[in-house]
């Protein structure tokens, strides 16, 4: 009881010498640490957010039977995506100068069983791409009605190739003309 007096007093004296300043500054900077603290915990979903309410009653299980259990699987198909080897390639030209194209291509598949088809008919795909992309000019593939064309003619050409399994896209990862 003696030990809390003597702090009163102290903080009573450091009030008066003008240390009160520093006291209020000091319990606001710890309000607001805390006041962040618990938005990133709030946020972080520790304190019930970060989930959107529509989310939570998929959790009660996936008959819904109220008895909890693992969260339902999302809804949708699957998709697996298939990084083809770079291409390099020396485009048709006019002039003496050489053109190249430099092409990272990945393509959408809608399985794994299919993905590994792809895989395994990388060099017939390949060699499709080698065919067409040979055959093009660099005015061919400029803008963007240019870059769907070539996006058309690549998937026609890849279906082509692993009939008759289906490629849902191709995504043109990276273009270099030079």
């Amino acid at each position: 009881m003696a030990a809390a007096k003597k702090a009163e007093e102290a903080a009573e004296g450091a009030a008066e010498k003008g240390g009160g300043r520093k006291l209020v500054l000091i319990l606001a900077a710890v309000l607001v640490l805390a006041g962040g603290g618990g938005a990133a915990a709030w946020f972080f979903g520790l304190f019930g957010g970060g989930k959107s309410e529509a989310a939570a009653p998929a959790q009660g299980g996936a008959h819904g039977d109220g008895h909890g259990g693992p969260p339902a699987e999302p809804v949708g198909p699957p998709v697996v995506f298939v990084d083809l080897p770079d291409i390099l390639v020396n485009l048709k030209s006019t002039n003496k100068r050489p053109r190249f194209l430099k092409l990272k291509v990945a393509l959408e598949v809608k399985d794994a069983r299919t993905a590994e088809q792809v895989k395994l008919l990388t060099p017939r795909i390949l060699d499709g791409f080698q065919l067409y992309l040979r055959a093009l000019d660099a005015d061919e593939i400029q803008g963007s009605n240019g870059m769907l064309t070539l996006k058309e003619e690549l998937l026609a050409r890849i279906n082509q190739a692993v009939a008759p399994s289906r490629i849902a896209d191709v995504l043109l990862k990276e273009i270099l003309v030079q």
